[in-house]
């Protein structure tokens, strides 16, 4: 029997490398036999340089300092491998550099992204990767923007970077100092969310909540950003309103879009293809995956349902995944492409302690319950 193993992380707990590895020694110890592949995996969030490192044949890190979100100096790192440029925008406007006491998505800026994108493109990249998630931001790109040469003009002759708040005040974007390099470099925006820019499932009233914002900031945010779309149209003829996925990253996603051409992909899909997933899938009888929790969206783009509905396509006979927690139906995970689901918290055996803190060995204990002997292999059972 083959098994390939191909879970995303259990956030807070567990990298997709240690949930691999736990469910690896379980499988192991059921069926010695087997020939067992790790794959861990990302969705283009947090976590995926990571994957990108181990997959790649020849990368260079690079660090540099860079204006974090709160407009202060923070160290972060990109990937650089034959012309590629790996990017998690996270490490220049991620949350992570931002005091819980300090976030506020109408202040925080993208600026250290663009100067991200300016080392990478003056070390000779021509092929760019965004990937989106962890932002601390609500800004549209625009401070990335202002860092590769836009200028953002209001009724005052001097021009400034907008924020969150501020988006509100653009009345002009000026293209004409605009860093030439741009131009000859591809750029995708790698995501793991479809939420559009605008309305009640867009950037501002999915994510602002998360990032600090309180109810009463909500509209004020969305009319800032709304206006703000609506320049982006006037200015540079783009209309990114329903761009799937523009609200990615506080909209980076849809500026992304307009000020660089990026196409906008799902992380999962760009990972499998960087990792040779399809190849992997070879006359595999069996694919694991995984994630922290399983829900509604996980139906969107994530981990689980990318590397099912891919092992569906090449005619794997059996997909199941492993969770912390399940709030699907079975008609949900058909819909996912999955066998079955097993969760942590469905087994009277393992209670919530063990699976916030015993993660791998509650998963190890999952999996040999599950497909030791007395279970048939991935039932539900």
């Amino acid at each position: 029997m083959k098994v390939l193993i191909a879970p995303d992380k259990f956030k807070g707990t567990l990298s997709a490398a240690e949930v691999a590895a736990a469910i690896a020694r379980a499988v192991r110890k059921v069926y010695p036999e087997a020939e067992i592949i790790q794959q861990p995996m990302a969705d283009g969030g947090e976590g995926s340089l990571e994957l990108l490192a181990s997959a790649l044949p020849t990368v260079q890190r690079h660090r540099l300092e860079v204006t974090g979100p709160l407009r202060k100096p923070v160290l972060a790192e990109y990937l650089l491998s034959e012309g590629k440029a790996y990017i998690e925008i996270a490490e220049a406007c991620g949350l992570k550099h931002v005091p819980v006491p300090r976030r506020d998505p109408g202040l925080t800026t993208t600026i250290g992204v663009g100067q991200l994108i300016d080392d990478a493109i003056a070390r000779g990249a021509t092929d760019i990767y965004l990937f989106l998630g962890g932002s601390a931001t609500n800004d549209a790109a625009s401070g990335m923007a202002a860092a590769l040469g836009y200028r953002f003009f209001s009724n005052r002759p001097e021009d400034f970077v907008p924020t969150g708040s501020s988006l509100r005040y653009v009345s002009r974007i000026d293209t004409e100092e605009v860093l030439p390099g741009l131009k000859d470099v591809r750029f995708t925006a790698v995501c793991d969310v479809d939420n559009v820019l605008l309305g009640p499932e867009g950037a501002t009233y999915t994510y602002a909540l998360q990032k600090g914002a309180t109810e009463t900031d909500l509209p004020a945010l969305e009319a800032s950003m709304a206006h703000f779309a609506q320049q982006i149209r006037t200015c540079l003829n783009a209309d990114v309103n329903t761009l799937t996925s523009g609200g990615a990253a506080g909209g980076l996603a849809a500026g992304a879009s307009a000020f660089l051409g990026a196409k906008i992909r799902t992380g999962t899909d760009v990972l499998m293809e960087v990792v040779g997933f399809d190849t992997l899938l070879k006359e595999v009888d069996l694919l694991i995956t995984g994630e922290g929790k399983i829900d509604a969206q996980t139906l969107h783009g994530k981990v689980v349902n990318g590397v099912a509905q891919r092992a569906r396509a090449a005619g794997v006979p059996k997909v199941i995944a492993l969770c912390g927690r399940s709030e699907i139906t079975p008609q949900d995970a058909a819909i996912l492409g999955v066998d079955n689901v097993h969760a942590l918290l469905d087994l009277s055996s393992i209670t919530l302690e063990d699976a916030m803190y015993r993660t791998a060995d509650s998963l190890e204990r999952l999996v040999a319950i599950r497909m030791g002997k007395g279970g048939e292999l991935g039932s539900s059972a």
